[in-house]
């Protein structure tokens, strides 16, 4: 009866709105598509007015109509397109999502979600979120398959994504993108779809070197696109391609031409945005491969002029900084200073101040739409007053330029914040590093230690955490916050793109900078209380800061340790010795110093080279001892090193040429960190009273990875178990990679004996458990909130993919920040014999309840005097390095059983002499 009732009602309902439409009330469909188009293509409306009437559209629709169908999506889908072209993302993603709500239920319009994802995909990308920009082509690109009609924005699709991937240096996802795309215009006989993706893909190959393959596919694109059907503004992209190519060839006058046809068809379709651009080009050409500075300069300004004429900020940005670079290169550094300073000025944020000494502010900053443009203008000026300083000695311009370099470290901070991790791997390796090393050398030549600390600390923070935050990071947080996160970041970007468009007299300005802060200020204070809820997520995405320079003083000297930390440039290398007697800042010019770093691995790591070429080992590590140690007079004891580079055994260099055992490990107690902020946060670990000790050992491994057998590897954990309260053994076949997954994190300390696969050529480095593998990415997405040690004794451990600008990318630094707080790791592949016995005294001297660093280096000692002089090779002892924090362990040894036992003796023995007195004194006074 109910079911019948509710049938009726709804049949009145559509009863009445057919009425209404009869009565002209309601639009047909098609009147509503065609108003649609109306309101969109109206030039003479605003933004605002659009939105406006596309907004009494929809609700004349819905009242109207019961149900919302493909026609009301059509109408929020739209309202979203210019929302977003009007700046606000927030409502452009809030009306669009609702359009593809409506598309994919009953009565939607299922081949309109192609264009619904599109442009979700494009939004995306505008606020750096870029794996929900991916996402959303994906889905564009399932969808739009299956309508025909749909193919051509499936094509900008696929563009759409290996342009992204490009842009963030990920060359081969880019080409893999191009690929598929061109795949499916194959499929579909598209000829003039492919010639874009063929373009793209030779942009990626451009950059990899593949310069041969990049040809074949640039002319491939240009040939189809010189036909009378093809697209002008395709084709100006490909001659842009390819002139690239040509000038990475050497082929600078073919390339010249190219980016002239490029500008010439841009120029014939008013494109002045592109046109821009080429010129921008051709002057880089003229400045870089023809040393023709006028004419460099001519172009930027031909490139200006073309810029004003869309207003385009920041591209008039780029180009006065361009000039700027002519004028540095020519070293009139004032000129250069007053073109960065209009470069800054010219930037839509109120910045007027024409003086060389002012900067933009850090709220300032924060408004920046283009971050990786304005940190460049900054690095500039920075570089400029560097220039002006050497040539003219005054004091006053070097400070300028460190204050300069300070606001461009905030700028690379504010970018970090803002954008997805995916993002940074161009901008770190290629200009970071770079801004970093400028930055030392004017506090080297300031001579401020403190300064220097904080710049090298802040390079370590970007260039670690480079690819952890973009692969990990959201492993660690909850979904319903990663949608607070995200929403308060599109909340914040869109007004700022709201405050950057308005004039500060603007009755409006004063009620939307307002707002903008509130915001701001909402999603920094969200984004701290992440610290104490995802303290790793926090880490990887978030965290810039650097432990203070009188907190790390007074840490090296309660435990009579110093630091010295490294910072390798092209030709020069900065050291800084921190201890509690000096401190000391000194530029080293070594121009091998790579060379060395190379042969002294090479030749550690390899027995029979060793001991082939044992003097060729002395002439290096004494030659190493020379530039990295001697030069600083670091004080005997115990040292902890910090390396921007390739981790190298300090233990192994030699101070005597003459002298082939004067080993650094008799002189000084080394330790290892990436950075002084990870050794030096507080460590809570939560310690379990039956979770002490966990020993892992798959003696024998799965016949498909041909691995040798670790014959001992039990027996060395049965030994080490002894000086533990409580222990756990996962050994032979039972140490599967679910046995170890399972049980990894809850143990205070963690013994691996195992093999890994760990070199240069593989960038996920691998744990071989019995039956399988664990790799890096799986224990980044582990948390450790028990585990204060964990020693990796197993083959190559402590080395990595390695690229500039990322450090050692290993499996101890996997650990490492994931929260364990302290790793033994090997620096190569190790001889088991030596390793258990190397193993198993470190734990005799850990139970002492001595220093980590301490422990280790009395084992390689005694190891040292108990063996043959076959066994003096530091292929066998020098390989283990403690990673991070050296303190000793507390509560976790079984020495308090071993005391108790020799008290109870003692008490035992004490109590049969007292006894024995007692009867001996009772006899005597009876006789």
């Amino acid at each position: 009866m109910k079911r019948f009732l509710w049938k009726g009602a709804l049949l009145l309902l559509l009863m009445f709105y057919g009425i209404l439409a009869l009565n002209g009330q309601c639009l047909p469909d098609q009147d509503i598509l065609n108003k649609i188009v109306d309101i969109q293509t109206n030039t003479s409306d605003s933004y605002a007015q659009k939105i406006g009437h596309l907004k009494e559209l929809q609700h004349e629709f819905i009242k109207c109509h019961p149900l919302k169908n493909g026609v009301y999506a059509q109408i929020v889908h739209r309202i979203g397109d210019i929302y977003n072209k009007a700046g606000d993302l927030e409502r452009a993603i809030i009306y669009t999502k609702e359009a593809v709500k409506v598309n994919m239920g009953k009565g939607g319009d299922p081949s309109s979600l192609t264009n619904n994802y599109f442009n979700l995909g494009i939004f995306y990308k505008k606020l750096h979120f870029l794996k929900e920009s991916h996402h959303y082509f994906g889905r564009c690109i399932e969808s739009g398959r299956n309508y025909p009609d749909k193919h051509f924005i499936v094509f900008m699709a696929y563009e759409q994504t290996a342009y992204s991937f490009f842009q963030t240096g990920d060359y081969e996802k880019s080409i893999e993108q191009a690929d598929e795309g061109l795949f499916f215009a194959a499929e579909r006989k598209d000829r003039m779809a492919m010639a874009p993706l063929l373009a793209q893909k030779a942009q990626s190959e451009v950059e990899m070197g593949m310069f041969a393959d990049a040809e074949v596919c640039v002319r491939k694109a240009i040939s189809l696109l010189e036909g009378k059907e093809a697209s002008p503004e395709h084709l100006a992209t490909s001659y842009s391609v390819y002139a690239d190519l040509l000038q990475k060839s050497g082929k600078i006058a073919d390339a010249l031409s190219f980016y002239h046809q490029s500008l010439e068809l841009n120029k014939s379709q008013e494109n002045w945005e592109q046109c821009s651009r080429d010129l921008l080009e051709i002057g880089r050409v003229y400045l870089h491969r023809l040393n023709q500075k006028k004419k460099a300069v001519y172009y930027y300004n031909e490139g200006l002029k073309m810029a004003q004429k869309v207003g385009d900020s920041y591209q008039i940005a780029g180009l006065y900084s361009n000039i700027g670079v002519v004028y540095w290169k020519n070293n009139d550094f004032h000129q250069a200073l007053k073109c960065y300073q209009k470069a800054l000025n010219v930037l839509p944020l109120n910045f007027s101040d024409t003086a060389i000494n002012s900067n933009l502010t850090k709220d300032m900053l924060k408004l920046v739409a283009n971050d990786y443009f304005v940190s460049t203008i900054l690095a500039n000026k920075g570089a400029a007053l560097l220039g002006l300083y050497r040539k003219e000695k005054n004091r006053k311009t070097l400070m300028m330029a460190l204050k300069t370099y300070e606001i461009a470290d905030q700028a690379v901070d504010i970018m970090r914040w803002k954008q997805d991790g995916e993002q940074s791997k161009l901008i770190w390796r290629k200009k970071t590093k770079e801004m970093y090393e400028e930055a030392i050398e004017v506090c080297y030549l300031l001579q401020n230690i403190e300064k220097a600390y904080y710049f090298f600390e802040k390079s370590r923070a970007v260039l670690l955490n480079d690819k952890l935050c973009a692969l990990f990071a959201e492993n660690y947080l909850a979904e319903k916050d990663r949608n607070v996160e995200r929403q308060l970041r599109v909340k914040t970007y869109t007004l700022s793109t709201k405050l950057l468009s308005m004039n500060k007299n603007d009755a409006l300005y004063k009620q939307v900078l307002d707002k903008w802060q509130h915001s701001q200020d909402k999603w920094e204070s969200f984004i701290r209380g992440l610290e104490e809820q995802y303290p790793t997520y926090y880490q990887y995405k978030y965290d810039n800061s650097v432990y203070p320079y009188p907190s790390v003083k007074n840490k090296l000297r309660e435990q009579k340790q110093s630091l010295i930390a490294y910072f390798t440039g092209d030709s020069v290398q900065y050291a800084l010795l921190l201890s509690p007697e000096k401190q000391k800042l000194l530029k080293i010019p070594y121009q091998a110093y790579g060379k060395d770093v190379k042969s002294l691995l090479n030749l550690c790591s390899n027995k029979s080279l060793l001991n082939q070429y044992y003097g060729s080992y002395e002439k290096v590590a004494f030659r190493l001892y020379q530039q990295l140690i001697a030069p600083l007079k670091v004080p005997e004891g115990r040292v902890i090193v910090s390396l921007d580079d390739q981790f190298i055994p300090f233990d192994a260099l030699l101070s005597d040429s003459s002298d082939k055992s004067s080993f650094l490990a008799k002189k000084y107690i080394f330790s290892y960190v990436h950075s002084m902020r990870v050794m030096m946060k507080k460590i809570n670990i939560q310690t379990v009273d039956e979770h002490h000790f966990l020993g892992i050992a798959p003696s024998a491994y799965n016949q498909n990875f041909n691995l040798a057998a670790l014959p001992g590897a039990d027996q060395s954990l049965k030994n080490i178990v002894l000086y533990f309260k409580s222990a756990k053994l996962i050994i032979n076949r039972a140490a599967t990679r679910a046995g170890f997954l399972n049980h990894l994190s809850r143990y205070e300390i963690v013994q691996i004996y195992a093999h890994a696969a760990a070199d240069s050529s593989r960038k996920d480095p691998v744990l071989y458990m019995a039956d399988s593998t664990v790799s890096l990415s799986d224990i980044q997405k582990m948390s450790f909130p028990h585990t204060s040690l964990l020693v990796l004794s197993a083959c190559n451990t402590g080395v990595g993919y390695h690229a500039e600008g990322e450090g050692v990318f290993s499996l101890a630094r996997a650990f490492m920040t994931a929260g364990v707080p302290s790793t033994l790791t090997n620096l190569w592949q190790v001889d088991n014999k030596t390793t258990y016995q190397l193993t198993e005294r470190f734990y005799k001297y850990l139970q002492e309840g001595i220093p980590k660093d301490v422990a280790l280096n009395r084992a390689k000692l005694d190891f040292l005097l108990e063996n043959d002089q076959l066994y003096q090779l530091p292929y066998f002892w020098a390989a283990t390095i403690v990673l991070g924090n050296t303190d000793g362990i507390e509560n976790s040894s079984n020495c308090w059983y071993l005391s108790l036992g020799i008290a109870l003796i003692l008490f035992a023995g004490l109590t049969l002499l007292d006894l024995f007195l007692i009867k001996k004194t009772a006899l005597i006074a009876v006789k």
